[in-house]
């Protein structure tokens, strides 16, 4: 939880700093996500756990609220398809009753939910706080870790976590770089 705060503590700063600029369209769609893992676990029953699901959940609606005054206000066509693939999407979700379609299903939703972030900061690489991607990767590396069972259930999220955030980092690395950003 302490990495998931502190993460979001600099997001959140470099917003109203207009450092980072939010694209809405993804954090729309990561809140939804949200408040769905907060019914499944609720219904089943998750206990505490659900306290941190809505913990993150209302830093996640803060960042979006945030993203009205201080994002991205450009949204382009493939924002705009990948954004309503996404709710398309989520739908096919919750009519889903089994479990891997289910996490098949969130798979394509969070990476569907990521392009526009991706795609605005591959032209404004200077406008992300990498600290939150940074911790996001470790933190799903740690969960892996962590996990005793293995199955595609248990870890496909953190590996989709972890690949999406490391490619992010390195994509928004090699960005500055190209556009000699420090």
């Amino acid at each position: 939880m302490i990495m998931v705060f502190y993460g979001y503590f600099f997001y959140i700063s470099d917003i109203f700093k207009w450092k980072t600029k939010p694209h809405l369209l993804s954090w729309v769609v990561f809140v939804i996500l949200d408040v769905i893992s907060i019914l499944v676990q609720y219904n089943a029953w998750a206990g505490p756990w659900v306290w941190w699901t809505v913990a993150t959940t209302i830093v996640a609606a803060t960042v979006m609220i945030l993203a009205f005054k201080y994002g991205e206000k450009s949204i382009t066509r493939s924002d705009t398809i990948s954004f309503i693939l996404a709710l398309f999407t989520v739908g096919l979700y919750m009519l889903v009753d089994d479990p891997t379609y289910s996490m098949i299903f969130v798979l394509i939703i969070l990476t569907l939910a990521f392009y526009p972030t991706i795609r605005k900061s591959y032209y404004k690489p200077s406008e992300e706080t990498m600290i939150m991607y940074v911790l996001a990767a470790v933190r799903s590396a740690v969960w892996i870790a962590a996990t005793v069972q293995i199955s595609f259930l248990t870890i496909s999220l953190p590996v989709l976590v972890v690949v999406l955030n490391i490619g992010f980092i390195a994509m928004v690395y090699v960005r500055k770089k190209q556009l000699g950003i420090n």
